[in-house]
């Protein structure tokens, strides 16, 4: 169907929203504390809001709530026409055409356009990828007989999709887009001043490209730690979920001085638990692994205040919890001395890009991932005993296998040495004072590397502008002599080899399925080339213990472990959405932003490796069934996508899926 445009004066309405509370209190505290940045807040403030609307829309989109996506009109505008693909007994008003041609709708993208209660809304498409990834770009806007307006909020744009008569969680999902949003400007403000002082710092080096800063910084401060700044580099966030700067119960203060994106260095806080009440993963103390110092500073106070310090585990805990939720939650425990806060020992820390883990700034000191009572994204960042007490366990596991599989040298884990939690039915008080330490990944680099938080990968340098992804694939070219265009492929397949083998090994021969998303990841880069890959953080994995079995590994974890499961597709999907989707999906697609090569030619790649490494497996016999069984789950003509906004919607406590195309099914397999 087309439409001929027709001369029509401009009528679209701006429609600024009013400040958001969560805003006004964001400008309050910075008059307050940082007044020189008023300035950068509010000229952030629109970037701040479009941040979180356009997640919240490509999500609804992606997800195909209430079939909002399927039900979509498609309109293009070509010349002076409006070409609109619409399914029978679909249709638009008249009212809708006369209106719309007041805005100036562009020509090189698509627009989806969702009849709701009160008009239609206009959905820019950027793009869309891989498991029905779309992109929502430019202005979200709001048709009905009153005229054209532009939706500035991810909350408003909630409010017209959506009632309160479906029965959804609208009211809290609400609020926490509004708090993201603030927090999102904030992000944008701060990164405004940061990057003048980095370009400042890196000038002063005589360098231009953020490798070449990191590396010459290093060297002139061996304190410096590059992994920490990539850490912090994670602007915007989880790239998928529109909760992606959401911070319930943090106040303007705490978000400015917790948040990774800030930069600030706070304190690690102590506390003295009577060693009945716990439960830890090591005989020796907590705090004999990197941090002796700390811990003969908390026994000589607990000495002048009269405690008898071999009844006690020091326990570390991230300032905020010591500060604002241990004396609540604790009351009883303090008042009985059964647990007793340190008042003068503490330790200077950073955050990294998972907020709770925290980089002590000590060298060689192991990362502390603590428990923060606090909702991040979809999640409180308390942490469960099961994760605690299984930390050192799954690390003896996956020491043993990677021993056995020595092909995958260049895939490694990243381990946990150490936990401990507080011993109590009371779910409240056995996950809020919860501990565990990791290794410092800077101690296994080499001169010249570079270990990158995976979704650093995807955020933009304070230097050049570009992101991390663009300036490494830049760099390869530029090593190994190529063009931008045949540089994306060989260092794709340099990244996939060493990824998937690794995942794939691990899964299909011990039923070890790794939560491998993005956020788990550090690969590691020299010269643009992925030298190492490191994988982190166990407590999303899921372990199909037959698996385990059938390899002689009786793996006993902590009772009630969700780790664990007697069903195989929990372990499927878990490494197909994190693996696949979240990660390699975003991978390829900052590779086809970069190199203009099409999608399709990369998932062709992941099949390929994919199906050479189950031949390999193979090769060594004993596991037909498995192979089988996993093949036919990789590639499938359906696969199952989680759904980050239907389960903020639903307020469920369990998993929401959405069916998508895999591309893994229609990846054919390239000629030699």
């Amino acid at each position: 169907m087309t439409i001929q445009l027709i001369n029509k004066p401009t009528v679209q309405q701006s429609n600024k929203a009013a400040m958001l509370d969560e805003e006004v209190n964001c400008i309050r505290y910075i008059m307050k504390q940082k007044p020189s940045y008023v300035v950068q807040y509010v000229g952030n403030l629109e970037k701040g809001r479009q941040g979180i609307l356009h997640k919240l829309a490509s999500s609804i989109l992606r997800e195909d709530i209430l079939n909002l996506n399927s039900n979509a009109i498609d309109l293009k505008r070509i010349g002076s026409v409006f070409a609109v693909n619409m399914a029978h007994g679909q249709s638009l008003s008249d009212e809708f055409f006369y209106q719309i041609q007041g805005y100036p709708i562009r020509e090189d993208i698509t627009y989806k356009v969702v009849e709701v209660e009160n008009g239609t809304i206009v959905f820019p498409i950027k793009d869309e990828f891989a498991f029905q990834r779309i992109e929502t770009t430019d202005e979200i806007i709001h048709i009905n007989e009153h005229g054209l307006t532009t939706i500035s909020l991810a909350s408003h744009l909630l409010k017209m999709l959506f009632t309160n008569t479906q029965q959804l969680n609208l009211d809290a999902f609400i609020q926490e887009l509004d708090n993201g949003t603030a927090n999102m400007t904030l992000a944008y403000m701060y990164m405004d001043v940061w990057k003048e002082d980095i370009q400042t710092e890196a000038s002063q080096l005589s360098t231009t490209g953020t490798f070449d800063y990191l590396l010459a910084k290093k060297k002139s401060n061996r304190d410096f730690s590059p992994s920490l700044f990539f850490e912090q580099l994670v602007l915007e966030g989880h790239h998928l979920h529109p909760g992606a700067k959401t911070k319930i119960g943090l106040t303007q203060k705490d978000v400015f001085k917790f948040s990774p994106e800030f930069h600030q260095t706070f304190d690690v806080r102590f506390v003295a638990v009577k060693k009945e009440y716990v439960k830890s993963t090591t005989d020796n103390p907590l705090l004999t692994v990197g941090f002796e110092e700390e811990l003969a500073r908390c026994k000589e106070e607990l000495e002048q205040r009269d405690y008898v310090t071999d009844d006690y585990e020091i326990f570390p805990v991230h300032e905020w919890q010591f500060e604002q939720a241990l004396p609540s939650i604790y009351a009883k425990e303090i008042a009985a001395d059964q647990v007793i806060l340190i008042k003068n020992v503490t330790m200077e820390a950073e955050a990294t890009s998972s907020f709770r883990t925290v980089y002590p700034k000590k060298q060689h000191a192991p990362a502390l991932k603590l428990a923060v009572n606090s909702q991040m994204t979809s999640t409180v960042r308390s942490i469960s005993t099961q994760t605690a007490l299984n930390s050192t366990r799954f690390t003896d596991m996956i020491t043993s296998i990677m021993d056995i599989e020595s092909q995958l040298y260049d895939f490694i884990p990243l381990n946990e040495i150490a936990g401990a939690a507080f011993k109590s039915e009371e779910e409240l008080k056995s996950r809020n004072l919860t501990m565990l330490m990791r290794e410092n990944v800077e101690d296994k680099l080499v001169e010249g590397e570079l270990a990158i938080a995976g979704p650093a990968l995807y955020a933009e340098s304070p230097l050049t502008g570009r992101t991390i992804l663009d300036e490494l694939v830049n760099q390869y070219a530029e090593t190994n002599n190529l063009t931008r265009n045949r540089a994306a492929f060989p260092f794709f397949e340099d990244y996939i080899t060493t990824v998937i083998p690794g995942y794939l090994t691990l899964m299909v021969k011990y039923g070890i399925a790794l939560e491998g998303h993005l956020q788990n990841s550090i690969p590691v880069f020299k010269d643009g080339r992925l030298t190492r890959f490191f994988f982190r953080d166990w407590g999303g994995a899921r372990i199909y213990k037959e698996r385990l079995r059938q390899q002689g590994i009786d793996l006993k974890f902590t009772p009630g472990s969700v780790s664990v499961t007697e069903d195989c597709s929990e372990m499927h999907n878990k490494l197909y959405y994190t693996v696949f989707q979240n990660h390699l999906g975003e991978i390829i697609r900052q590779l086809v932003h970069y190199s203009g090569i099409k999608e399709e030619e990369f998932w062709k790649r992941v099949k390929n490796v994919c199906e050479s490494t189950l031949q390999s497996l193979a090769e060594h016999g004993g596991l037909d069934e498995q192979i089988a069984e996993d093949r036919a789950f990789l590639f499938q003509q359906i696969v199952m996508h989680k759904s980050l906004t239907k389960m903020r919607l639903s307020d469920g406590k369990g998993y929401c899926y959405s069916e998508v195309q895999n591309p893994l099914y229609a990846a054919e397999e390239l000629n030699d």
